[in-house]
């Protein structure tokens, strides 16, 4: 438990089960080990975890044809134990994954009322939750990913399964579509995933790796454009940047949000250039509140004040509402009212050119205000006079309007536990501050 609750379970969840390096006789091995050691501790079963470990273990009892194996009855007792326990009191991805257990673990077991009831759900679920631009209404990019994996998953076995439902085989092929759309939208050029809210590479299944298993299982799609989920792309010959304009998400399920209203995520030459500080832990305490705070991010800290109360590992109070102004093919301009209660309101506009971005932010009151820009930790930086800093020694960065401007060091997290001492350009303002990026 070093490590925190979120990293036992990952061990818990058994994907390791999927890797080609372990033999089958070894992941027999371990399936037997925790089963014994579980009873033996008498644990506490949760749905969660429960979920993916018995997507895991039937896929390898499946893959490896071992429809015999003695643990099976433990796995259709978690199974049973999930039919009565789905997390309705925090639906989101959690739902979802309960009812693509009980959908493969209800056709694997042939218990006809776990089946009927996990496809009820995942129709009105996935309906719910997977916006009109085919993004997941958590607006995490890693859970997209999770969430996107487990629908081909259903959809490869669901297609040959002997008691499919045509109406229901339809709808998760347009599901998929949708998804797959959004996921090549929002992924950078090289593959990546932009690391907004709660997102964290080596957990979910890489987009080319996604992408490929769509096309295996027959889904194609046509481009629909980055919208309801409020994220913008921008590319030129020099950079791509991705831009956060959207609200808290899910209104009523939050627990992912971080307070990054007006954020962005910038890379050049297919590599990181400004990121943010990342998701390495969900343990509840001072790393946890600084990752989901808007210091964190690339945008604007008033008074020293989150945009939106973020608090309690997982819970939003207050939040930012975001408003999109002025959309064109070259510039982007939103606010929010995060700061309401200090009567003032934040407006950024981003210019795009072939070879720079101008982002000029504007607050409609004076006040105490700090606008962060995080580097990636391979990036070098250098002061060249009172306004300009150089990047690797060729990307300049210009400010204009900041009392001060200074370089901080901060810890990049780009997985859960894993940290990085990288910089960031702090500068102070009170009004306005008008920020270039040359490439």
């Amino acid at each position: 438990m070093d490590f925190g609750k979120l990293w036992n379970y990952n061990l818990e969840y058994f994907d390791y089960l999927q890797q080609n390096d372990i033999s089958t006789n070894e992941k027999e091995r371990l399936i037997k080990d925790f089963y014994k050691f579980s009873i033996g501790k008498k644990r506490k079963l949760e749905p969660y975890p429960v979920s993916l470990r018995s997507i895991n273990i039937i896929r390898f009892v499946l893959d490896s044809n071992r429809l015999n194996a003695d643990f099976l009855k433990f796995v259709y007792q978690e199974l049973d134990y999930l039919s009565k326990n789905y997390e309705y009191h925090i639906l989101g991805n959690h739902l979802l994954e309960n009812a693509f257990a009980l959908c493969l673990g209800g056709a694997f077991f042939n218990n006809k009322n776990w089946h009927a009831k996990a496809v009820k759900i995942l129709q009105n679920q996935l309906s719910e939750q997977i916006l009109k631009d085919g993004g997941h209404f958590e607006l995490s990019p890693m859970y997209h990913q999770i969430i996107f994996y487990r629908t081909l998953e259903l959809l490869d076995w669901y297609e040959n399964y002997p008691k499919k439902d045509k109406k229901f085989e339809f709808f998760l092929r347009k599901i998929a579509e949708d998804m797959k759309s959004w996921l090549i939208e929002i992924s950078f050029e090289n593959g990546d995933i932009p690391l907004f809210n709660d997102a964290a590479n080596g957990i979910a299944m890489k987009t080319k790796d996604l992408l490929a298993y769509a096309t295996k299982c027959g889904v194609n799609t046509e481009n629909i454009g980055l919208g309801e989920s409020g994220y913008r792309t921008y590319k030129s010959k020099n950079y791509e940047i991705k831009v956060d304009v959207g609200p808290i998400g899910a209104s009523y399920q939050p627990g992912h949000a971080h307070a990054d209203s007006l954020s962005f995520i910038l890379y050049s030459n297919q590599q990181p250039l400004l990121v943010e500080q990342g998701t390495s832990t969900y343990q509840i305490g001072s790393r946890r509140d600084l990752e989901r705070s808007t210091s964190a991010h690339n945008t604007i800290v008033v008074a020293g004040k989150n945009q939106s109360e973020v608090w309690g590992g997982f819970r939003v109070g207050a939040r930012a509402n975001t408003t999109v102004l002025e959309e064109t093919e070259n510039k982007l301009v939103a606010s929010h009212d995060g700061y309401r209660k200090l009567n003032l309101a934040h407006k950024r506009s981003f210019g795009f050119k072939d070879d720079r971005i101008e982002i000029e932010d504007f607050l409609s009151s004076e006040a105490e205000a700090t606008a962060f820009f995080h580097l990636h930790p391979t990036r070098t930086i250098e002061k060249f006079d009172a306004s300009t800093y150089i990047i690797d020694g060729r990307v300049k960065v210009v400010m204009v309007g900041a009392h001060d401007i200074k370089l901080d060091e901060y810890k990049f997290a780009d997985q859960y536990n894993n940290y990085h001492v990288a910089k960031r350009l702090v500068a102070s303002f009170s009004k306005s501050l008008n920020t270039s990026i040359h490439f």
